[in-house]
């Protein structure tokens, strides 16, 4: 039975996924939430002629009411990361059906990046410490747009953590049994309970440290860290899509080719397959809900134990 995609958030990520649906041949339909609310999508779910799954591209703090409405008519989602930020909502969201879970996908794409393939490949190596990082100006993210317009200025829902969250799932991947330890905050004094950076620091029982950074501040972009252990140091960098393995014998370096929209249309395409049920699924870290419920919940975790150490004064109208 034919499927149709209900894309509900206009903004560009909403307008990307609408774009790339469209470009896979299937039936699909942009929805602005400010248009529909929740009274118009459970319409639409309501009134469909045949299947239908959802792709939630809507600011984070109204997610779990799209979730609740999706599960309800057993509507598959694709929903943008990160999943939430309260622990109330978290727990809402994981309440729906088990086997919806697994039709359903949270948008950690950077798990599609031939990059992450190449790190994840060395997960039961010995690292004792671990650093990720990323981090550019805020301002210069889109043309036309104000950082205090956006839902990234919200002090419910906004600032770096949630915005950058893909690095604190990358870091699961690499050392999954790595546990929050405690988060250091810099705020802003126009923006109260906005973190304009964080700096997340994990260990494990094993003997391993890990840090996640992030900033809306750095000028020029930053996307890379490194992974120390006993047999091998490894730094890499998804700016220049480039690693370097040093060992006692010598230093390897890797390049990887990728386009950015090539992983939006390979996680889209798995969610296409697991929403109708129609196949194999392209990758083997695919993001579906119920496998990445830790990433999920470091992600809640991180941000409601946040520690604001301080603010930091630049302009960011």
């Amino acid at each position: 039975m034919a499927f149709t995609y209900f894309v509900v958030g206009s903004g560009s990520i909403g307008r990307r996924h609408f774009a790339n649906l469209k470009t896979m041949g299937k039936s699909a339909e942009l929805l602005s939430w400010r248009r529909f609310g929740a009274q118009g999508i459970t319409q639409k779910l309501a009134s469909r002629t045949g299947n239908a799954a959802v792709i939630i591209a809507t600011a984070t703090d109204i997610r779990a009411e799209l979730v609740a409405i999706c599960a309800a008519h057993r509507a598959p989602m694709y929903i943008e990361k990160p999943l939430a930020f309260t622990r109330a909502d978290f727990d809402k969201i994981y309440s729906i059906n088990a086997d919806l879970q697994k039709r359903s996908m949270v948008g950690f794409m950077l798990r599609y990046h031939p990059l992450t393939d190449f790190l994840v490949s060395f997960t039961g190596q010995r690292f004792f410490r671990l650093h990720l990082e990323i981090g550019h100006d805020v301002r210069q993210w889109r043309e036309n747009w104000r950082f205090a317009e956006s839902y990234a200025a919200r002090a419910q829902g906004g600032g770096v953590l949630l915005d950058l969250c893909h690095e604190i799932d990358l870091i699961g991947l690499i050392c999954p049994d790595l546990t929050l330890r405690d988060v250091t905050s810099i705020g802003h004094a126009a923006f109260p309970g906005v973190d304009i950076a964080s700096t997340l620091s994990l260990v494990s029982d094993a003997g391993t440290t890990g840090t996640v950074s992030m900033d809306y501040l750095s000028p020029v972009l930053k996307r890379g860290g490194s992974l120390t252990g006993d047999a091998q140091n490894i730094t890499f960098d998804f700016v220049t899509n480039t690693a370097t393995v040093a060992t006692a014998k010598g230093v390897q370096d890797h390049n990887f080719n990728t386009e950015r929209n090539g992983m939006f249309e390979k996680i889209m395409q798995d969610f296409v397959t697991l929403a109708e049920d129609t196949g194999d699924i392209t990758h083997d870290k695919v993001p579906r809900m119920d496998s990445v419920k830790t990433s999920c919940e470091r992600i809640v975790d991180a941000w409601e134990r946040r520690d604001f150490i301080g603010t930091r004064k630049v302009e960011l109208q």
